[in-house]
C-alpha cells in the first residue's frame, strides 16, 4: 500500500530527548516525502503556541495535531478541527486548583495562559531551557471570555488526583501524566475532555483530507501516543520507546537517536532496507528524565 500521510510525535520521535532540533537526516527525509506528495504531520500533547518553527528544523508540517487530539490546525495555523473545554469543565479545574494553590494552566490558541500559581510554573520553564515551554500571566483569570482553551496542564501530587475525581469525576476530564513526579512530590498533567487523544486527532485530520485511515502511518514513543499508533494504517515505535507504546504499535523501528523515522521514510515510499529496530532499550531512562508537557 502507498501511505498518503505520516504523522509523528515529537519529544523522542521526530526530535531526541535533550536536543534543539530533529536531526539532519530526519529533516532530509521529511523534505523529501513531502516533496514526494505525501502529507507529514506533527501530533503533540504541546499546545499550537509551544510548536516553535526554530525546533522543527526547517521542516514545515502540513498538519499539527496539537493538545493531545484536542485541537488541529493547517500549516498556517488556522484551525480546522477542534474539541475545546468546557465553562463548567475549567472552572472545576479552576476551584480545585485554587483550593490546594496548586499551578494551573490554559492552553488557548494564541498562549498559554496560567491561571494559578503563575510564578511556579514560570520558573519550572525557565529550568528546563530550550524547552520550548512557555506561558503568560493569566491569574486574572478571564482569558476564556474570548474563546475556549483546548486543554489544560497542572502540577498536582498524583494521591491528589483521586480528590479531583471524587467532587469532579461527573465531568470525566482526562488526567495523562506527563514525566516523573518532581522532587516535591507533584505529578505534571495534561488534562483534555473526555475520550480526547491523538487518536481522536488523527481521525479528525482524516475527515478533513478525505483520507482512509489505513493510508496513514503513525510514529511515536510513549503512553499518550497509545491510540494513535492503534488508529492509524500503520503504527510504529520507536526502539526507545515505551513497552506500553510497542505493544500498541504494528512494529518497532529504530532509536530516534539512529535517525529511526528517517529510515522508515526511506523503507516505506522509496524502497530503502527496512527500517530495523536498533535492539537498545533506552525506553525505561528516557522516561524517568521526559519533562512536563511532553509529548
Amino acid at each position: 500500500m502507498q501511505y498518503k500521510l505520516l504523522v509523528s510525535d515529537f519529544d523522542n520521535t521526530l526530535v531526541p530527548f535533550g536536543e534543539p532540533r530533529p536531526r539532519p537526516a530526519v529533516v532530509k527525509a521529511v523534505k523529501k516525502l513531502q516533496a514526494a506528495g505525501v502529507k507529514f504531520a506533527l501530533s503533540t500533547g504541546r499546545a499550537y503556541p509551544c510548536v516553535h518553527r526554530e525546533q522543527l528544523g526547517g521542516i514545515r508540517p502540513d498538519y499539527i495535531v496539537t493538545c493531545n487530539g484536542a485541537c488541529v490546525t493547517d500549516s498556517k495555523g488556522t484551525v480546522v478541527a477542534e474539541h475545546p473545554l468546557t465553562n463548567e469543565e475549567m472552572y472545576a479545574l479552576v476551584d480545585f486548583c485554587e483550593d490546594y494553590n496548586y499551578p494551573l494552566q490554559f492552553n488557548f490558541r494564541d498562549a498559554c495562559y496560567v491561571y494559578c500559581e503563575y510564578e511556579a510554573l514560570r520558573n519550572n520553564y525557565a529550568k528546563m531551557g530550550s524547552s520550548g515551554l512557555t506561558c503568560v500571566d493569566g491569574e486574572d483569570q478571564d482569558r476564556h471570555l474570548i474563546d475556549m482553551p483546548h486543554s489544560a496542564f497542572a502540577a498536582v501530587p498524583p494521591e491528589h488526583v483521586a480528590d479531583f475525581m471524587a467532587k469532579y469525576g461527573h465531568l470525566n476530564l482526562n488526567w495523562m501524566q506527563v514525566g516523573a513526579k518532581n522532587a516535591d512530590g507533584y505529578g505534571f498533567y495534561d488534562i483534555v475532555r473526555g475520550g480526547m487523544d491523538k487518536g481522536v486527532g488523527l481521525t479528525d485530520l482524516c475527515a478533513r483530507l478525505d483520507l482512509p485511515l489505513e493510508e496513514t502511518v503513525a510514529a511515536g514513543d510513549s503512553a499518550n501516543d497509545l491510540s494513535m499508533l492503534r488508529t492509524a494504517g500503520l503504527g510504529v515505535c520507536m526502539a526507545n520507546g515505551t513497552e506500553d507504546a510497542k505493544a500498541a504499535a504494528d512494529r518497532v523501528i529504530g532509536d530516534v537517536r539512529e535517525d529511526g523515522l528517517a529510515a522508515l521514510i526511506e523503507e516505506l515510499w522509496f524502497d530503502g532496507p527496512k527500517a530495523e529496530p536498533s535492539g537498545r532499550d533506552l525506553g525505561s531512562a528516557w522516561a524517568q528524565i521526559e519533562s512536563a508537557g511532553g509529548q
